[in-house]
């Protein structure tokens, strides 16, 4: 316990949010039920299981699959690249980039590569692929949750995010050298398991990813990680990332505060008559408040699906802060990496991600004033 306060002591997102939500709910009224429990504890069971599977080094593990699969550098980061975009479709760019952001810096440490500019692209993938699908992120969820039946509309402005995805492929891979890649000298060493020991961890992984994935038995998929843990390896517990998940949560409750002020309430009604208007406001909203709770502030006062859906998705590029997978791409980067790379990281990252801001802008607004 002492361990988790000291870290929640030192981080600044969580000290920010903590202090934002406490100045606004001077203003206005807190509701607890804004909080989206299912976002939350979808977060925890997922930095849960991926802290164990770090400590077992089995993304150490697949990096070496990853690298005795690939002939070139090159080739190995499109498989990364195309990994990240289509997995996030399916398991979300949350799993996406608790998975493949690990994993460029593991092969990083075997293979020469670029890893800020690699690490910064996986990211932008992760969020192309999981704006696509109706699964793919929490804010998707909870729109067509809330449109009910707001797939229809979805899938030409889906369509043109995949474009963006495939057209910006080869120059992404443009900056990656096409040497060949040497063989492993040295495999990485995972725990020996005993056969129990080896189904149960998958099977309760699967478990795990499956009630992510179809959003059930959620408290359950956290007890199951939790119990894996204390299982395979209790010290794992102190290193989860208990700062991001506050500061999600510091989020929905301010968002609840926002919208019990009535100047902002008005407002917002304002900005939901026009889908132009509607789209701007939610692309910009994201870049401070992050694009789940973006979605949560702007849903209740428009009927205009396609303009939020498009500002939120295109939104979650921009600022650090702007989508949930930004943040866990850069925790990961701070849990991976020396103090200079993270400083190149943000500098890369913000780069690339106001570049696809311009061009996810551009686009959207074009189509939105067509349509």
């Amino acid at each position: 316990m002492h361990r988790i306060l000291e870290k929640l002591q030192h981080d600044l997102l969580f000290l920010f949010t903590t202090g934002l939500f406490i100045l606004f709910a001077l203003f206005g009224r807190v509701n607890w039920a804004s909080i989206s429990w299912p976002t939350v504890e979808s977060l925890l069971a997922l930095l849960g299981l991926v802290t164990l599977f770090q400590s077992l080094g089995l993304i150490d593990a697949l990096a070496d699959f990853f690298i005795e699969q690939a002939k070139t550098t090159r080739a190995l980061v499109c498989a990364l690249y195309l990994l990240t975009f289509f997995s996030a479709m399916v398991v979300t760019n949350d799993v996406a980039i608790l998975t493949f952001v690990p994993l460029t810096f593991a092969l990083a440490k075997k293979v020469s590569l670029p890893v800020v500019k690699v690490a910064a692209m996986v990211t932008v993938y992760a969020n192309l692929g999981s704006a696509i699908s109706p699964l793919g992120n929490p804010q998707n969820i909870f729109l067509l949750a809330h449109y009910q039946g707001g797939l229809a509309e979805m899938l030409l402005p889906a369509l043109l995010l995949f474009l963006l995805a495939l057209c910006s492929l080869p120059f992404a891979l443009k900056v990656i050298a096409k040497t060949e890649i040497e063989p492993i000298e040295q495999k990485t060493r995972i725990p020996s398991f005993t056969r129990f020991e080896r189904l149960l961890l998958t099977f309760a992984s699967l478990v795990v990813l499956l009630s992510l994935l179809s959003q059930t038995n959620l408290p359950g998929a956290v007890v199951i990680v939790f119990l894996l843990i204390l299982q395979f390896n209790a010290g794992s517990i102190k290193e989860i990332d208990y700062g991001v998940v506050f500061s999600i949560l510091n989020f929905f409750l301010l968002v609840s505060v926002l919208i019990s002020l009535s100047p902002v309430h008005q407002f917002l009604l304002h900005i939901g008559a026009d889908k132009l208007s509607l789209f701007f406001s939610a692309s910009l909203s994201s870049q401070v408040i992050s694009n789940v709770p973006a979605a949560a502030l702007l849903a209740p006062v428009t009927k205009h699906f396609t303009a939020l859906y498009l500002g939120v998705s295109v939104g979650g590029f921009g600022t650090l802060v702007a989508s949930l997978a930004n943040l866990l791409a850069f925790r990961q980067v701070k849990a991976n990496a020396e103090a200079r790379l993270r400083r190149d990281f943000l500098l890369v990252f913000t780069r690339y991600n106001l570049l696809f801001l311009f061009l996810g802008v551009a686009l959207a607004t074009l189509y939105l004033s067509f349509t």
